[in-house]
């Protein structure tokens, strides 16, 4: 292992926050060029950002597991609860990306046991919405996030293990998972990749009535293209356009 497990943690977790930062229109060449470590503190009053409710809340949940060693929800909803109600919308449930990077401390404390991380992760996830898409959405980046805390992450066969642990079938992420699958293999660019998933899953269509969420899949396709390059395939998604902020903190925790 080229780095301690506790490194990796804190990699996943601040990596997260700046993936959002970066998504949010803040410039790469400040956070991750090779500007001198002072070129930040020197601009900072340029920049008037703040995380995301969704990454507060999952300051709560990582503070709630450390507190209690396990997966609390009357404990970490307690300490959140004002918090998670303002995110709620009366039109209907969270976006799946999002309640994803909420969710990210489950990710690293359950990796070592992906049944009981299956558990752990619809137990959650059941008090945001019941909706299916929010727990499968959570659910794949938390099982690549499993693979590769325990060295077993392989590229080309990542997609199709994801697909094999969500256990389901022709829903709009396994949809998307596969053609991101072919879209990689294919080597097709990143506004081809966006502009693919745009029209087949963000467009009202016979099989997709409503528009749904893309921000899971296109953070897959940005870690796989360049999975050893954090720098390169964190800017990307936060270029892809489509929910930057969300897409580029998954991706930069999948990194």
């Amino acid at each position: 292992m080229r780095y301690s497990l506790l490194s990796r943690f804190r990699g996943a977790l601040l990596g997260s926050f700046l993936g959002e930062f970066l998504g949010s229109g803040g410039l790469p060449e400040h956070v991750l060029g090779n500007s001198s470590p002072k070129s930040p503190q020197l601009e900072e009053s340029q920049y008037n950002w703040r995380l995301s409710g969704w990454s507060e809340i999952a300051t709560c949940v990582s503070e709630s597991l450390i507190r209690c060693g396990r997966l609390d929800l009357e404990d970490w909803e307690n300490s959140c609860f004002a918090l998670k109600q303002s995110l709620l919308s009366p039109k209907g449930a969270p976006k799946s990306g999002k309640v994803a990077v909420a969710m990210l401390p489950i990710a690293l404390f359950f990796h070592e046991d992906v049944v009981k991380l299956r558990q752990q992760v619809l137990e959650a996830t059941a008090t945001w919405h019941d909706d299916a898409q929010i727990s499968e959405g959570v659910l794949a980046m938390a099982y690549a996030i499993s693979l590769a805390l325990s060295e077993k992450l392989d590229c080309a066969r990542l997609i199709p293990q994801t697909i094999a642990y969500l256990g389901t079938s022709q829903t709009p992420l396994v949809q998307q998972l596969k053609q991101i699958q072919i879209l990689w293999e294919q080597g097709a660019s990143l506004e081809a990749t966006v502009t693919k998933l745009h029209r087949d899953f963000q467009r009202p269509n016979q099989l997709f009535p409503a528009s749904i969420d893309i921000s899971i899949a296109l953070a897959f396709y940005c870690f796989l293209d360049t999975p050893e390059d954090f720098r390169l395939c964190v800017s990307r998604a936060s270029l892809s356009k489509y929910q930057p902020q969300t897409t580029a903190a998954v991706c930069a925790a999948l990194s």
